[in-house]
């Protein structure tokens, strides 16, 4: 009877210990990370492999524990529960802090990446994370690494093959999405990724903003017809981040383990990007979805609408400017008519 009593003593108090932030258990460093995201996308299998990176490099002392839509916080909510200590890290895009951090917005400017490698470049070579990771410092939160969520843009149940097919229209967006969705004629709408099926199904909104491979493992494909392409994200990009807090709990090996896991998920979502916007295009055909490829006239008036966008985001802060200028050095020469290119002409 007593063993029974002690036996509830410690299922009680190991539940105490994983509702309040990172802790220790039988020697073990547990970092709660809310995901944003559900089990079935690609920012999910990017978690999972981050998460055994990190086990692996730092030989089990360290572990990453996944906790997927809602159940922890909210994805508006994953800010503030960073910095309260609530969650050690957070998974997801971080459009839903737009408002506090305008710094994300230089993440998803129109038609900004000409692929995955060029982003590994901007990031990693360019001074492209410094950037937000000086932006992130102010809110006692440290931008670990991007993740890379695929080619990114208009999946709608009507097609879009000129800008006045978007008047009048009801497109899921949040941050910079939201203001391309209104620079190009239509409305937006702020809903969850996860909520997206229904509000698409329902009629809610008329299309989103969203990348190709939610087609098939969203099961998009159900609620859409269209795909439009040149996307507006190639790719579309999202963040891992993890609260100071948590990393000074971290020894200087286990806080280098967490870095390196952090670029190989980087790179792993290079990889699986590519992958995945092969597919995605290969099971949107076979399910009756059309491509719907913008004419070189009808593309340069979706950019010329939304080139603007460049201009106001320099003068958001002087973080925000320094984005747009790596941006514009990087792509110079590779691709002059880059619209961050003519942005600081």
């Amino acid at each position: 009877m007593r063993l029974k009593k002690l036996s509830i003593k410690v299922c009680v108090l190991a539940l105490m210990l994983l509702s309040f932030g990172s802790t220790q258990v039988f020697g073990k460093k547990i970092l709660r990370f809310q995901l944003v995201y559900p089990k079935t996308s690609m920012v999910a299998a990017n978690s999972i492999f981050f998460a055994e990176k990190v086990n692996e490099y730092t030989h089990g002392k360290v572990k990453v524990k996944i906790f997927y839509p809602g159940q922890l916080v909210k994805a508006a909510e994953g800010l503030t529960a960073l910095q309260r200590g609530m969650i050690d890290g957070y998974i997801g895009s971080m459009l839903y802090f737009a408002g506090t951090v305008p710094e994300v917005n230089g993440e998803w400017l129109p038609f900004c990446w000409d692929g995955v490698a060029d982003v590994l470049d901007v990031y990693y070579n360019y001074g492209f994370l410094e950037v937000l990771r000086e932006a992130l410092k102010k809110h006692d939160v440290y931008y670990l690494s991007p993740i890379m969520v695929s080619t990114m843009g208009f999946m709608t149940k009507f097609p879009i093959r000129t800008l006045k097919d978007l008047k009048g229209r009801t497109i899921r967006a949040v941050g910079m999405e939201a203001k391309i969705v209104k620079a190009l004629g239509a409305t937006s709408v702020a809903i969850a990724g996860a909520e997206q099926y229904t509000a698409l199904q329902r009629g809610v909104v008329d299309g989103t903003d969203y990348p190709w491979y939610t087609l098939e493992d969203y099961k998009f494909y159900e609620v859409v017809k269209y795909v439009s392409e040149p996307a507006l994200h190639t790719p579309g990009i999202v963040e891992i981040l993890i609260s100071n807090r948590a990393m000074k709990k971290l020894n200087l090996d286990e806080r280098e383990a967490i870095e390196r896991a952090g670029l190989d998920t980087a790179i792993h979502s290079a990889r699986l990007s590519e992958d995945n916007d092969k597919r995605a295009r290969r099971f949107g055909k076979s399910h009756g979805i059309e491509f719907i490829k913008l004419s070189e006239d009808v593309l340069s008036r979706f950019r010329k609408a939304t080139s603007n966008l460049y201009k106001s985001h320099m003068k958001q802060c002087s973080l925000c400017a320094k984005q747009v200028k790596i941006l514009a050095k990087f792509y110079k020469e590779k691709n002059p008519h880059h619209p961050a290119v003519q942005a600081v002409k």
